[in-house]
C-alpha cells in the first residue's frame, strides 16, 4: 500500500467510509522503534501542567514501525481504573485481529473522601453546576468534591468529577482546547506509527461522556466515536462543528445515565439521546453536523440480536452515520461482556476515516502546534488502586432477600443487574413536588444514614455490603425518579476485572446473590442480585 500525505478530494474535515483506496496519513512516529512492547498491555505516565497522568497502550503483535495503524482511545467510567476498563470493554481483545493500537487513559483520582477510587473525567458539565438549565442534580453530594475543584460551595453540590484539565479548562465548551487528552494524542503520534486519518474514541459512562466531549472539541482529529452509556449533562449538550460519525449504545434498563429521559436514578440531570442527535435550546444537534436527512432505518451490525441488540441509523447522513443502539441490559459495557462490547464498538469505529487530519489536530487549512506530555515514562509498574472496602453496617434480618423465597411486605421484587432482588420500597415525602422528594438520600458511594433498612437476610459474616437508595422500577419506558419509584439495593465493592466483580465481591452479598455492575454511577461498585427461576423473566418495554 502506498504511504504518504496525499489527500483525497473531500470537504475539509469530512469523515468518509474506509475504502480499498485509503491512503494512510503517516504520523511523525513512523520509522521509530516502539517504546511499547507489541502484544502486551503496557503502563505509561506523563505530565500535563505538572500533574502526573497514567495510560495503558496495547500495540498489536504484528506492529511494524513503518506501517501506520489506527488508534482507539477507550475512556474508563467513574471509579474505574484503566486496567479494569481494558478487561471489561474488550478493545484490546480485537487489536491483533483488526490491526489497531488500543489506548486506555486513566481519569484523575484526586478526592480524599473514603470509598474510592475516584477516577473521573472533567467533561460535559460535570464540574459546572449550576449550568444553563440550572443545577445538574436534585440533592447535595459534598463528598463528590475533588481536591482540584478547591471548595464546592453550591447548593445543591452537584459537581462530581475532577476539575483537572482533560480537554478544556472547564471540561465543556470549545474554547482553549488542550489538556491531558490532546497531549496524549500528540505524544502517541510521536512515539508510534499512527494513521492520523483513523483516530477514534469510545468509553463507558463518564468515559462515554468523555468520548462525546472529545468529538466536540477535536472534530478535525476524530474520525468516529462510539460512546457507551454516555451523555451530556442537561444544559451542556453540544455538537461538533463538522461531521463526526457516532454510534450511541445504551442498555434499555439504564437508569444511571438514561437514554430517553433526563433525570437519572441517583438524581442527576442528563440530555436524552434524542436531543443530542436532533438538538434542543442548547445545541443544534449532531444530525445537523453530520448533515442527516430522512427517516430512521435499521442499521445492521455483526452483533444484531445478541443480548437483544438493535441499531437504527437516523436518516441518511452525508458527513457520517448517526446511529442509536439499544440492548437488554443496564449501565454497563454492551452485553455485560468484553467480547461483545469490544467487537461492536471497534467494528463501527474502524469503518471511518478522516483523511484531512494531518496529525496533532492539524489540517491543510488549520495548523496546530503539537503539545506532547512531559516527563513520559513507559513500562512503569501498574499504579491503579482497587475499590475500598467500607466498614460493616448491616445486621441480620429479613430484607434484600431472594424473590423466589418471598419478599417482605415493605419490599418489591426489582430487576437489578442481570437478576432480581427483594428491594425495600421508599416512599416520597412529597410526591407532588417536581421532582418528587424521596424519604431517603439517593445515590452516594459509601455507607450513610440514608433512610434504607440496614438488616439483610442470610447475611454472610463480616459482610461489607451496604444499602443505597435509587429510583428504580421494573418498566423501562417510564421515568422512575419523577414517578417516585424509589427502592434500596445492597452495594458491593466490584473487585474483579472484566465481566465478573470477583469472588471476593460475591462473598459480601447475602445468600446466593452475586455482585454485578449495571446499576450505579461508580463503576468500581456493583449491587447484590439473585438469579433464581424468576430472574429477568418479564418483558422489558423499550
Amino acid at each position: 500500500m502506498q504511504l504518504g500525505l496525499a489527500l483525497p478530494t473531500v470537504c475539509l474535515g469530512s469523515a468518509v467510509l474506509l475504502g480499498p483506496d485509503h491512503v494512510p496519513v503517516r504520523s511523525s512516529g513512523c520509522g521509530k522503534a516502539s517504546p511499547y512492547p507489541p502484544g502486551q498491555s503496557t503502563v505509561a505516565t506523563g505530565t500535563y501542567a505538572g500533574v502526573e497522568r497514567i495510560w495503558r497502550v496495547y500495540v498489536p503483535k504484528s506492529y511494524d514501525s513503518n506501517t501506520p495503524l489506527p488508534v482507539i482511545f477507550d475512556h474508563p467510567g467513574w471509579g474505574d481504573s484503566a486496567k479494569s476498563e481494558t478487561a471489561g470493554a474488550g478493545l484490546e481483545l480485537y487489536a491483533d485481529e483488526r490491526g489497531y493500537i488500543a489506548v486506555t487513559p486513566q481519569g484523575m483520582d484526586d478526592n480524599t473522601s473514603p470509598w474510592g477510587p475516584w477516577y473521573s473525567w472533567n467533561t460535559v458539565g460535570s464540574t459546572q453546576s449550576p449550568g444553563p438549565a440550572g443545577p445538574t442534580c436534585t440533592q447535595n453530594f459534598p463528598e463528590y468534591c475533588y481536591t482540584s475543584c478547591q471548595e464546592c460551595t453550591d447548593s445543591p453540590q452537584c459537581d462530581w468529577t475532577t476539575c483537572d484539565e482533560d480537554i478544556t479548562p472547564t471540561g465543556t465548551g470549545t474554547a482553549d482546547v488542550g489538556g491531558f487528552l490532546p497531549g496524549l494524542w500528540d505524544t502517541l503520534e510521536q512515539q508510534l506509527c499512527v494513521d492520523t486519518a483513523r483516530e477514534y474514541a469510545t468509553g463507558c459512562s463518564n468515559g462515554g461522556m468523555m468520548a462525546y466531549q472529545s468529538a466536540v472539541d477535536m472534530p478535525e482529529r476524530l474520525a468516529a466515536i462510539a460512546p457507551v452509556c454516555g451523555s451530556f449533562h442537561a444544559g451542556f449538550a453540544m455538537a461538533p462543528k463538522i461531521g463526526v460519525p457516532l454510534m450511541d449504545i445504551h442498555g434499555t434498563s439504564d437508569t444511571t445515565v438514561p437514554a430517553n429521559v433526563s433525570l437519572s436514578g441517583d438524581g442527576y440531570y442528563y440530555t436524552p439521546t434524542e436531543e443530542i442527535f436532533f438538538g434542543n435550546k442548547y445545541s443544534p444537534g449532531w444530525a445537523q453536523a453530520n448533515q442527516c436527512s430522512g427517516g430512521g432505518r435499521v442499521y445492521p451490525t455483526s452483533y444484531d440480536g445478541q443480548k437483544q441488540l438493535w441499531c437504527q441509523a437516523e436518516g441518511d447522513c452525508a458527513k457520517g452515520d448517526l446511529v442509536r443502539c439499544s440492548w437488554k441490559g443496564g449501565h454497563n459495557w454492551y452485553g455485560n461482556k468484553a467480547e461483545l462490547n469490544g467487537g461492536l464498538t471497534s467494528e463501527f469505529l474502524l469503518k471511518w476515516t478522516k483523511p484531512t487530519h494531518l496529525g496533532n489536530g492539524s489540517t491543510s487549512e488549520r495548523a496546530r502546534v503539537a503539545r506532547p506530555l512531559g516527563s513520559v515514562r513507559v513500562g512503569v509498574a501498574a499504579l491503579e488502586r482497587r475499590a475500598d472496602f467500607p466498614y460493616a453496617t448491616l445486621t441480620a434480618g429479613g430484607h434484600y432477600g431472594d424473590p423466589d423465597t418471598g419478599c417482605q411486605p415493605d419490599e418489591d421484587s426489582i430487576d437489578a443487574g442481570t437478576g432480581r432482588v427483594c428491594a425495600p420500597r421508599i416512599n416520597a415525602s412529597d410526591a407532588n413536588a417536581k421532582p418528587p422528594t424521596p424519604a431517603c438520600l439517593v445515590g452516594g458511594v459509601g455507607p450513610s444514614k440514608n433512610g434504607c433498612p440496614t438488616s439483610a437476610a442470610n447475611l454472610p459474616a463480616g459482610s461489607k455490603s451496604w444499602p443505597i437508595c435509587i429510583a428504580k422500577g421494573n418498566v423501562t419506558d417510564t421515568d422512575p425518579y419523577n414517578d417516585a419509584d424509589f427502592h434500596c439495593l445492597l452495594v458491593c465493592p466490584c473487585l474483579g476485572e472484566g465481566d465478573d466483580c470477583g469472588e471476593e465481591a460475591h462473598a459480601q452479598c447475602p445468600g446466593a446473590s452475586r455482585c454485578e455492575r449495571g446499576e450505579l454511577r461508580n463503576r468500581a461498585q456493583g449491587v447484590c442480585t439473585y438469579h433464581g427461576t424468576g430472574s429477568q423473566a418479564r418483558v422489558v418495554v423499550v
